[in-house]
């Protein structure tokens, strides 16, 4: 399900390395944190391939049954959690990264049981989601490149408006947006992977901030979280909007101000990287 690296079509599966199972409903639990994610994902797939066969229509819907997230678990009650995402690599040598869809041809020698599956097969391959609308090519290059794993990989992708957000304020400061070869310059990318870890373990995240700046409101609600700024009676800062995008929530001006600082610091190495080798 990868696709090579200068024949990029979509996000999904870019490099056989990394993948996002977001739109699979890989985040939409109340335990969403990487230990959780991976230890779920690992246990549904030996379950998978102990309990079901791509050519027992039967097996699979037992096995959905068993396995589907009921709406307690979930954040969007009212999201589809497909039981089919797991770990399609779990049966090679090294240790399992690649999240998939378990049921899909192109890891069945070509049959196809998305059907039995949250969504069916043509929804599955006309689906893309909004980072495909959003990004520029390069700009999706250079999370591809500076993102090491699934887990982290589908945080950022799926957030565009931060990696936008993000290039912008680098282009206010260094006079230029970073051309295609800048972003792919080693310095550059390594620079831009310390701002996107900082989507791992976010120590200002909401308890519904796994979704960014979407906030949770219903069974398929959603509205914009509001600026950490507010209701604290500190003005607003530019790095405010990229703390929005992690989903951060400040009770106190201290938490804002040490949020602020955590993000300034990769930022500002990125600004400087670019700098260095920009024309």
């Amino acid at each position: 399900m990868s696709t090579p690296s200068d024949k990029l079509r979509t996000f999904c599966h870019p490099d056989g390395e990394k993948s996002c199972g977001a739109c699979c409903g890989m985040y939409n639990h109340v335990d969403h944190g990487r230990d959780q994610t991976w230890q779920r994902l690992l246990e549904r797939t030996q379950a998978y391939f102990e309990s079901a066969r791509i050519d027992d229509e039967e097996s699979l819907r037992a096995f959905r049954r068993r396995w589907e997230d009921d709406a307690g678990v979930k954040l969007l009650t009212g999201l589809p959690s497909c039981p089919f995402l797991g770990f399609v690599d779990l049966l090679s040598a090294h240790e399992p990264q690649v999240v998939g869809c378990l049921v899909h041809p192109l890891q069945n020698e070509g049959v196809d049981g998305r059907d039995c599956g949250i969504y069916d097969r043509f929804l599955c391959d006309d689906y893309l989601c909004a980072a495909h609308d959003v990004l520029r090519r390069e700009e999706a290059r250079l999370v591809i490149d500076a993102v090491p794993d699934s887990y982290l990989y589908g945080l950022v992708i799926t957030n565009p408006r931060f990696v936008r957000y993000l290039l912008n304020m680098v282009a206010d400061e260094t006079g230029a947006r970073p051309t295609a070869k800048v972003l792919a310059s080693p310095e550059v990318v390594d620079a831009a992977g310390r701002c996107f870890a900082l989507f791992d373990d976010w120590p200002y995240r909401g308890g519904d901030g796994i979704f960014g700046q979407v906030k949770v409101a219903g069974e398929l609600d959603t509205e914009r979280r509001a600026m950490p700024a507010d209701g604290l009676a500190v003005a607003e800062e530019p790095v405010d909007v990229l703390l929005v995008c992690l989903g951060t929530e400040c009770e106190t001006v201290l938490q804002l101000e040490r949020a602020r600082e955590l993000v300034r610091q990769p930022l500002g190495e990125l600004i400087r990287a670019v700098a260095k080798v920009q024309p």
